[in-house]
């Protein structure tokens, strides 16, 4: 919403106007033509009158609280009672669980190129309680993503997560290496169902720059994985994913992989290599923000996800490397009491402006924070 939302912390100037204690919701977001609410999934575009009562309550200015469009906006949660009861609440839409922590793959742009972390492997128990929770947090359209730092399919238990997961109808998301992607388990997925997406992490066709990228000589085994990957058509979606400086090596890469994969049906997608806050790579992180206002990773991370490690921690943001904001551990507690508790609830406060946060906030030095 407006810089006024971010100064008067949702509207209060506005609320005498209103059936006390309404007041706008601080954790609104503006995506250009439309306003979006990451606690309903609702969103009111700016030509309809809702945005327009919206709009001078946030400036003070009179409206009628009977009215129609402010009925809209209380039933789509746009109005509130109680901020900070509305920062328990969620809206789950994804769950990422990191089911081991193994990578075989060194790319210097990522932490565990020059911190890796001790092995540990979810056990299944753990992954099937979290999942059926999660599922009945955020319904079936919950979509599941088995990747965060790690390799997947270097999990040794990868198959029976499929399994799992595909026997109950959920989508199953994942990006990876490719390299543990052999034919013979490409055959095994395509017998049990189908990916909701498969991003492979490609960044060049060249065997040396992929060995300097990635740190290891896995090109030709990636390839034929990847071909294993296509014919079989194991997923709804195949792309892959291209990160680089947006230099000419960059743009190099992007065309000759474009020109071999794209008439096969992969979806080819470059992207700039954006920093991880205080993860020690070479990347640069940018200023820290000193008003945040919210998260725009994929929708609202303190919202819309679940991450949870290897080691059954859930931690604020895919983000969080270091596990700077742990929420809860999955081990302990269920995924409701969780997504409900009070620490992830002050993150979420910290996170839109509510309350000021810690200088060191993760928030502050992220490129998908909303801030200024």
């Amino acid at each position: 919403m407006s810089e006024s939302r971010a100064d008067s912390h949702s509207g209060r100037a506005a609320a005498s106007l209103l059936a006390e204690p309404e007041t706008v919701s601080p954790f609104l977001h503006d995506r250009g033509d439309v306003v979006y609410n990451p606690l309903t999934g609702g969103q009111i575009v700016k030509t309809d009158h809702a945005y327009t009562a919206l709009s001078r309550i946030e400036e003070g200015l009179p409206v009628r609280p009977d009215s129609a469009a402010v009925e809209h906006l209380r039933a789509m949660r746009f109005l509130i009672e109680d901020v900070e009861k509305e920062s328990r609440s969620s809206h789950l839409l994804y769950l990422s669980i990191e089911t081991c922590t193994v990578c075989n793959h060194r790319c210097p742009f990522c932490p565990v190129s020059i911190d890796p972390r001790e092995r540990d492997v979810m056990p299944q128990e753990v992954f099937e309680r979290v999942v059926g929770q999660a599922v009945a947090a955020g319904g079936k359209g919950l979509v599941v993503f088995l990747s965060n730092y790690n390799e997947p399919s270097f999990d040794p238990y990868f198959e029976d997560r499929v399994r799992f997961l595909f026997g109950r109808g959920l989508a199953v998301s994942l990006l990876t290496n490719a390299s543990g992607f052999t034919p013979e388990r490409c055959e095994l997925f395509r017998s049990l169902g189908k990916f909701r997406y498969i991003g492979v992490n490609l960044p060049t066709l060249r065997p040396e720059r992929y060995e300097k990228l990635h740190g290891t000589k896995d090109l030709a085994r990636v390839l034929e994985n990847m071909e294993a990957i296509q014919t079989r058509e194991l997923t709804e979606e195949a792309a892959i994913v291209l990160l680089g400086d947006e230099d000419e090596e960059h743009r190099r890469d992007t065309e000759e992989i474009r020109a071999r994969f794209e008439p096969k049906g992969w979806i080819i997608k470059p992207f700039k290599i954006r920093s991880r806050p205080d993860s020690g790579t070479y990347v640069p992180e940018p200023p820290a923000y000193k008003n945040l206002r919210g998260c725009e990773l994929m929708g609202s991370r303190p919202f819309e996800h679940l991450h949870v490690t290897a080691t059954g921690k859930a931690v604020l943001c895919c983000q969080d490397y270091h596990e700077k904001h742990v929420i809860g551990d999955v081990k302990t507690q269920s995924v409701d009491e969780i997504l409900g508790g009070e620490k992830l609830a002050r993150l979420r406060r910290w996170a839109y402006g509510v309350e000021q946060a810690p200088a060191d906030f993760l928030c502050r030095r992220c490129e998908f924070a909303i801030g200024s």
